[in-house]
């Protein structure tokens, strides 16, 4: 029978699956655990350090994976041809068959963008999959663009984590995949007619959201700013009626419970998403690739807070309730990026979805690494290195 350290473990890994930290309390975890509150507190020093202790947990199976698909991989071709079903494979098992290891890694970097007790967990998840891609780079013969796989697959993976049709998903995957390694390859980009389905059902089925009153939209907006800041965690009704400058009974009296006030953020930060999706290139003309690399550091420099986009992402991959939304968000993006790549490549050659969409996620990556790092400022000369190497591999 498993000790009562390695059930409560257990639990917190189960939790972070099923219910999401900002859930998470003392009280539930023994109840879950099957073991007194003070069990928790004899093997722990606090309820933060079980939480630390979950992620090391994770990460020595983490490793474990990353071993076991590297060794799979042994004796294939060293050409990047083989990389895309690699690729496939890896965000595939990663974000369905070992969903438990993908939420944590998940509940990871958003502790450690509020908390310095779980930056070193945090950094030990970069230096895993630093590890593993280049590893992946030297199998397959990436070069240089090792380092975009590694961007690729954080955002790939994260977006397979929202399930809409397992059929459509993992044949959209195979396609975002196939382009990839065509691009690595300075080959002809596939035909992505299942990529282009989900896009036109994504458009043709926007979910209908309520028409809010006034103060009612002055609570979701209010709710979904303090989760952009905060985190789920910080959400009760009294901090949003603080926020929105309204009463706490006003608040009350709109969102009777807290379920409610969360769906009504998470409707807010949806609403956000999409605007920004479907917005067009927010500068002036495109003149090179230098600008568009200029664009994105100035974003970063301004601190761009992605805490906001990042719960709501996690909690449409776990919540039934919230997947009315996860269509849009896996599909309808890069619309700002299929623009701005058409303004590098020139009119003779069309942007297609999928490559819009790879450079969109490489740039939401990037900002989502670089608004996690906490007190680590980033190093522009490095950004802008990867940046160069995104466009480098789009043809620009």
């Amino acid at each position: 029978m498993p000790s009562s350290y390695d059930r409560l473990v257990a639990t917190v890994h189960k939790q972070w699956e099923e219910q999401g930290g900002a859930a998470m309390s003392v009280r539930r975890i023994s109840v879950a655990a099957g073991v007194p509150v003070s069990s928790i507190y004899h093997h722990f020093e606090s309820m933060e350090h079980l939480l630390v202790a979950a992620q090391q947990a994770q990460l020595v199976r983490a490793r474990a994976w990353c071993k076991g698909l590297l060794a799979e991989a042994e004796g294939l071709p060293g050409c990047p041809e083989s990389f895309a079903g690699f690729f496939a494979e890896a965000v595939d098992d990663w974000a369905i068959r070992q969903r438990d290891l993908a939420f944590a890694w998940r509940e990871c970097r958003l502790l450690a963008g509020g908390n310095t007790l779980f930056d070193a967990a945090g950094h030990e998840w970069e230096q895993l999959w630093a590890w593993f891609w280049q590893e992946a780079g030297e199998q397959f013969a990436l070069g240089e663009f090792a380092g975009v796989a590694d961007r690729m697959f954080e955002n790939e993976s994260f977006l397979h984590m929202i399930r809409w049709r397992r059929l459509v998903d993992r044949a959209g995957l195979d396609e975002t995949a196939r382009t990839l390694g065509a691009l690595v390859c300075r080959k002809p980009v596939p035909p992505a007619p299942w990529r282009e389905f989900a896009r036109e059902e994504a458009i043709r089925s926007m979910p209908t959201l309520l028409q809010r009153d006034p103060m009612a939209a002055q609570i979701v907006t209010a709710a979904a700013e303090l989760i952009d800041t905060s985190g789920v965690a910080s959400l009760t009704h009294r901090m949003v009626a603080e926020r929105a400058g309204l009463t706490l009974g006003m608040v009350s009296h709109k969102f009777k419970t807290k379920s409610a006030l969360i769906e009504a953020a998470f409707e807010g930060l949806y609403s956000a998403n999409v605007e920004r999706m479907q917005a067009g290139p927010g500068g002036g003309a495109i003149h090179g690739a230098q600008d568009v690399v200029s664009g994105i550091i100035q974003l970063l420099r301004t601190g761009t807070s992605a805490r906001g986009s990042n719960e709501l992402f996690v909690a449409v991959a776990r919540d039934a309730s919230l997947r009315q939304f996860g269509l849009q968000l896996r599909y309808l993006r890069g619309r700002t990026s299929r623009s701005t790549l058409q303004g590098l490549l020139g009119p003779d050659r069309a942007v297609g979805i999928v490559e819009a969409a790879l450079f969109s996620g490489f740039t939401a990556s990037l900002i989502r690494s670089r608004a996690e790092a906490g007190s680590r400022q980033p190093e522009e000369e490095a950004i802008r290195r990867e940046l160069e190497c995104v466009i480098a591999l789009m043809g620009a």
